[in-house]
């Protein structure tokens, strides 16, 4: 850090020089860096809208020819497998992918450190995967059994949601460098050529009269293999790999995540929590109907990608000075943006059924419901992903969250119950605002407080 620092004293010593011998280079020298930084940042977000809006358009392409496509039975098969491989993946990962850019933060340039990071995030990623898969394959299997599924439906799901869980980990951190350095041309390019070459895949296997659900839960699966093996290719561009694990480099992650850990692992139910519970108390209907209104929760995700790839690095590196400014400013631009998406959900839900096609239209009046309960978990997850960058990580912010959705998630299963589509949308409305709540309060803390001092605290640890 003092080599950079200095670095920056002899070439402000240098324009001083240039500055006075030549008057015309004074706007030179004084404008070229806030203009290279501004240049710099509209090309990651033209980046970013460019290549996820590619990217997420195949990707609600493909999910609304499942939904008008599959039949009901198998579009429950295939949302059930695609719920719980989400379910799962948060479980595993426990934060592990999240650690390496705060703890990076604005020493990205120093490729031996970004190296350690992405392998302890591996490794710890990859150790879960092994320790949860059996209990993932067996908890799955139970989950299906009610429904009298065949058995080779039943394996063939399991297999893929097991090859999924394990790519989409080495997708998850092999992407952080690419995220650090702003290359996302590096990340969007191969998944969006997948996503192509899946959506092609499915037409054709629908034109055929073929497509089913472990058709759909396989190509799906492959497609994350693909991902994974090409964004590894790119991200060891930017960094150094370590030829062995780091014990310490270890410990500083899961120090790091330790405080949050509780609250990822009771997430990790919560992201499905009502399909769970429809598909114990409901019927197969009643899944898929959950299932194809989460897919209108998907116009969100180009919203939260967002907030991963341009807005974590940026608030990681702001300076103390700036931070509240930014940090409510873009809350209050989240919010603005939310208003007319809310207001034209609830006023024509027409459009938005359109997209499920015809086996949905009775679900007109849970559509404002689904897209406003969106919208809340969207400003929750906001709050949470600057927060993390910032290492607001403590013990209090995950207590308030596990019981804040313990209290209001028991009694609406208690007083109203999750029978219906109808209550499983409104379940998920009351459970929204309690991710608001405990995200606003980690933030206030946060500002008060300041970050969790992990490295001092390992540094400690190995003298």
């Amino acid at each position: 850090m003092n080599y950079h620092r200095d670095m920056f004293v002899r070439s402000d010593e240098l324009e001083t020089e240039n500055i006075q011998a030549s008057p015309s280079s004074k706007l030179t020298a004084s404008e070229h860096r806030p203009l290279a930084r501004a240049r710099r940042a509209f090309g990651i977000v033209g980046s970013f809208f460019l290549g996820q809006g590619a990217l997420q358009g195949l990707q609600i392409l493909i999910g609304l020819l499942l939904v008008r496509r599959l039949s009901v039975e198998a579009y429950a098969q295939f949302g059930l497998a695609y719920g719980f491989q989400i379910t799962m993946g948060t479980l595993m990962d426990l934060g592990f992918t999240s650690t390496i850019v705060p703890l990076v933060g604005e020493h990205r340039d120093n490729r031996q450190l970004v190296g350690r990071y992405v392998r302890a995030a591996k490794h710890l990623r990859d150790r879960t995967f092994w320790i949860l898969a059996p209990v993932a394959a067996i908890a799955f299997l139970a989950i299906m059994y009610k429904h009298h599924w065949s058995w080779s439906i039943q394996i063939i799901l399991v297999l893929s949601v097991l090859l999924t869980l394990y790519f989409s980990g080495r997708a998850s951190y092999f992407s952080a460098p690419l995220f650090l350095f702003g290359k996302l041309r590096d990340f969007y390019a191969p998944q969006t050529a997948t996503a192509l070459g899946r959506l092609i895949a499915y037409v054709v296997c629908s034109l055929a009269g073929v497509l089913n659900a472990w058709i759909a839960a396989g190509l799906y699966a492959l497609t994350v293999a693909t991902n994974g093996t090409l964004l590894e290719k790119k991200a060891r561009l930017y960094m150094e790999w370590p030829k062995d694990d780091d014990p310490s480099t270890n410990r500083e992650v899961f120090r790091y995540i330790l405080p949050a850990a509780p609250a990822i692992i009771f997430a990790a139910f919560q992201s499905q929590i009502s399909l769970f519970l429809i598909s114990i108390f409901g019927r197969t209907t009643n899944i898929a109907e959950v299932a194809a209104l989460g897919r209108l929760g998907q116009l969100f995700a180009v919203l939260m990608t967002f907030n991963v790839v341009v807005v974590e690095p940026y608030i990681a590196r702001l300076s103390r000075g700036r931070l509240l400014s930014i940090y409510l400013g873009i809350i209050a631009a989240t919010a603005v943006f939310c208003i007319p998406v809310v207001l034209f959900a609830f006023t024509f839900p027409a459009p938005l059924l359109w997209l499920l096609g015809g086996n949905y239209k009775s679900l007109g009046s849970a559509v404002g419901w689904v897209v406003l309960a969106a919208c809340i978990n969207h400003l929750g997850g906001l709050m949470w992903i600057m927060n993390r960058s910032r290492r607001w990580l403590f013990w209090s912010g995950t207590i308030l969250e596990i019981v804040l959705l313990l209290a209001v998630q028991v009694g609406f299963i208690t007083i109203v119950g999750v029978h219906t589509t109808q209550q499983a949308v409104f379940f998920t409305f009351a459970s929204s605002f309690c991710y608001v709540i405990a995200h606003g309060y980690v933030g206030i803390y946060g500002f008060m407080k300041g970050p969790r001092d992990i490295q001092s605290r390992t540094q400690t640890e190995n003298t």
